[in-house]
């Protein structure tokens, strides 16, 4: 293994192009205007340089032409062409061109670049931009390059609302995709039929995936194994993506630069064995010379067979790069063949130098190119001796060496994208250390299986029967392995984001990996970085009291943390819709630092408040549990509670005993008790209200009581500093009685965008603005967190609200301390 030094990067010739053209297309302004001016430029500038080439430093003109370049390829991706008419989205009736579909449970996706769209009974104009549909059944068969139309609505992409939240629409945006939408399958127009040769390929793929059904084991392995020989993903259950990323091995998952150089060298191996074995016409050259341009075709059909996904194109351009230098100068360059698949992925699809399997993966391979070198140095393990007479001896130490090296790839690998992982998922497996050494022959096997079976079914489906066997319990063995190490104590660790921290981090691994002598110090960095994010949570000034209203779309979320102690009431949720206790619940819990309840609440067995509290509690433990007396009965119910593990199931209503929660106390205000209750006739008004006291700072957390729900409180309400609005502000709940008794200073609607009830009513909200209230809305400004010192109160919104002509945008205010306590 050779180690590289500074010196090194500058003499690789498509280093630092490609370097300057990936920065350029990174740092392109996400915007409708064209990269006309900076491609212009670019030629400009690279024209200079060319002509100047003689001069000091006129390679860096070159270097700022390529950036330009880059950043005008990136831009002119991201141009969208949309008539004011529906830019603000709405019905609409749009025509285009499919360019992926993606099949899950009772759902299609499919990636839509739209060509004509108007809205319906008008004319269709032309347009350019991408959407996202959602098919919701049985669509009728369709494959990418058909023509379809669909009569939908466009929703305009949202920024993310929370904190925590992952930013899926940057990426988006950066492939023009601009709007979402949806329709039942059913409605959907298909004009042309698909290219032949997809409709083959789709074919081929079925026959693929029912023959390896017919043997194997499991399903589970059957899908494990379609992952990897027909890019088939979608097929594995969720809970063994998690399995493999605990596990450290989730790189199987994707036909990723594992597989294809996998392929690509054991497609070489044998080549070459055979060119060895043909005669004499090949004597003249060296057999490599022959294999590797003939190993080509093989590794692009693995890569077209199984769609085409980009951690694959990088590693078969990167493979292709190899295999020719093998053929023309018997050498090959790691670092040139990244950098020239970098080149041909951004020039093909500039958006994909934010996509984080490419980043990932393209981090990987510099780690084993930069960093598997000094760290097999650092290991205090001599290198087997070649002239080693004794054959045993000889086997053990290359065993001890492959071991060792396959060792320092992994850890490589997993130090190279820390930043990017911890800060998307916020945990880094330590298994991968281990597991990797143990399980990397079982995948390259299993690689070779699933390539050659593919292969071979296509030309004789009988014959590919025993090697799809094989394969398919080659998988079962590798499940088996991940099923190990994801239940390994500390098979992954919790780490925080490094954010800015990144910068210091990737400097000092690259000083200790490249530099010489007292250079090397500065590998100091790195591990000065983690610890400085893993200290600033501890070393930042916490309030005594913060509670977090979650944007969960058209439903409540509500995080209260105090002094290390928290609490989570309701979750949200949508009947066959996305899971917001995923996407918006878990994320947050994370960023927050938050692993464990000390109390979690189902305020009503509704599903916009149960579903996501049960998706959330399935990963978040809890101590306790409350819910509704009288409402355990319910199949919503006893889906959190059996979510809710061993946790402590209580019913509870008014008059229980309250909870001490940090420096807050939690007291329980409604349901009534069973007298009152039997009075009220909808689980909204038999709701958990919650009054949470942190000094003289009051928050009320009202469920959806509606109006005889409020009357059933009255007796036991007074004077508020926040209150969640009652059943999202409806007009069944708010009362003028309820306003005149608590009088907040601050109210929270929990709604969603554009929502389907109205949400929250106009009348409604006017009636808290009369009364002096200050309105927050979690589908204006995200997220809402009040932090609370025990005299006073500040309100934080996660998004700037945009002024609207009935109100200014809000501002968050702390009032003076001599304002009523207890409001």
């Amino acid at each position: 293994m050779e180690r590289h030094a500074w010196r090194d990067l500058g003499a690789r010739p498509l280093f630092f192009p490609a370097l300057s053209l990936s920065l350029g297309a990174l740092c392109a302004p996400v915007t409708s205007a064209t990269g006309g001016p900076f491609l212009v430029c670019g030629l400009l500038l690279g024209a200079l340089g060319l002509a100047l080439a003689r001069l000091p430093g006129a390679h860096l003109a070159v270097l700022a032409s390529l950036w330009a370049v880059g950043a005008g390829l990136a831009t002119w991706e991201t141009r969208v062409d949309v008539p004011p008419v529906l830019a603000q989205g709405g019905p609409v009736i749009v025509e285009g061109e499919t360019e992926r579909v993606e099949r899950f449970d009772g759902t299609t996706r499919v990636r839509l670049a739209v060509a004509r769209a108007g809205v319906p009974p008008g004319p269709l104009e032309p347009v350019r931009f991408r959407m996202n549909l959602s098919l919701r059944g049985e669509p009728p068969p369709l494959l990418p390059g058909q023509r379809v139309r669909a009569e939908t609505k466009l929703m305009p992409d949202a920024p993310p609302s929370n904190p925590g939240e992952k930013d899926f629409g940057v990426t988006r945006r950066r492939q023009g995709v601009a709007f979402t939408g949806g329709l039942d399958a059913r409605r959907l127009l298909v004009l042309s039929p698909a290219p032949a040769w997809r409709v083959a390929l789709e074919g081929t793929r079925t026959r693929l995936a029912e023959a390896v059904h017919a043997v194997a084991p499991s399903t589970d392995a059957a899908a494990l194994f379609l992952t990897l020989a027909a890019g088939q993903r979608a097929a594995l259950d969720d809970a063994w993506e998690d399995a493999f990323s605990r596990a450290g091995l989730a790189h199987v998952l994707s036909v990723s630069g594992l597989h294809v150089a996998a392929l690509a060298l054991m497609t070489l191996a044998v080549l070459r064995r055979v060119v060895v074995r043909t005669g004499s016409r090949w004597r003249m050259l060296d057999a490599r010379q022959v294999a590797a341009p003939a190993s080509i075709p093989f590794v692009w059909a693995y890569v077209v067979f199984t769609d085409n996904q980009p951690p694959a194109v990088r590693s078969a351009v990167m493979a292709t790069v190899v295999l020719l230098g093998l053929a023309l100068w018997r050498r090959a360059d790691g670092l040139n063949g990244l950098a020239a698949a970098a080149v041909v992925l951004v020039a093909w699809a500039p958006s994909s130098v934010v996509d984080l399997s490419l980043r990932l993966s393209f981090l990987a391979v510099l780690g084993l190119v930069l960093l598997s070198p000094p760290l097999r140095q650092a290991l205090p393990l001599a290198e087997p001796d070649p002239s080693e007479p004794r054959r045993v001896r000889r086997w053990w130490g290359q065993v001890k060496e492959t071991v060792a090296q396959t060792l320092c790839a992994s850890a490589a690998a997993t130090l190279s994208g820390l930043p990017i992982v911890a800060a998307t998922f916020g945990r880094v497996s330590l298994a991968g250390l281990v597991s990797n050494v143990i399980a990397l022959p079982l995948c390259g096997l299993l690689t070779g299986l699933a390539a050659g079976g593919a292969a071979l079914f296509v030309v004789a489906p009988v014959l590919a029967t025993p090697v799809l066997w094989a394969g398919a319990w080659a998988s079962e063995l590798l499940l088996a392995l991940t099923r190990f190490f994801a239940a390994v104590p500390l098979a992954s660790v919790e780490v925080p984001s490094l954010g800015l921290l990144s910068v210091f981090y990737a400097a000092g691994l690259l000083a200790w990996a490249l530099g010489t002598g007292r250079w090397r110090l500065a590998g100091l960095l790195a591990p000065a970085a983690v610890g400085a994010a893993m200290l600033a949570p501890v070393l930042t000034p916490q309030p005594g009291l913060r509670v977090t209203f979650l944007a969960v779309g058209q439903g409540d979320s509500v995080v209260v943390s105090s002094r290390g102690e928290h609490l989570l009431v309701d979750g949200g949720g949508v009947p066959g819709g996305m899971d917001p206790g995923e996407r918006f619940v878990l994320p947050y819990l994370k960023h927050a630092g938050i692993s464990r309840l000390a109390l979690a609440v189902l305020s009503h067995p509704h599903p916009d408040h149960a579903l996501g509290l049960a998706s959330a509690l399935k990963q978040v433990p809890t101590e306790r549990l409350w819910l509704p007396a009288g409402e355990e009965d319910g199949p919503l119910t006893r889906q959190v509670v059996a979510a809710a593990g061993d946790a402590r199931v209580e019913e509870v209503e008014a008059g229980h005993p309250p909870l001490r929660l940090g420096e807050a106390v939690v007291e329980v205000l409604g349901p009534p008790e069973p007298d009152a209750r039997e009075l009220l006739e909808g689980a909204n008004d038999r709701s958990v209200v919650l009054l949470v006291r942190h000094g003289d700072v009051t928050v009320l957390l009202t469920g959806d009581v509606e109006a005889d729900g409020e009357d059933a409180l009255a007796e036991r309400l007074g004077p508020v500093t926040v209150m969640k609005a009652p059943h999202h502000g409806s007009r069944t709940s708010s009362t003028e009685a309820l306003l005149a008794r608590t009088r907040p200073r601050h109210v929270v609607f929990c709604v969603g965008r554009r929502n389907r009830y109205g949400f929250p009513h106009t009348e409604v909200e006017a009636r808290y603005r009369a009364l002096g209230s200050e309105c927050w809305r979690t589908d204006r400004h995200g997220a809402v967190t009040v932090e609370s010192d025990g005299r006073d109160v500040r309100l934080i919104p996660f998004l700037p609200a945009e002024p609207t002509v009935a109100e200014a945008p809000p501002v968050a205010r702390a009032t003076s301390p001599s304002s009523p306590s207890g409001r």
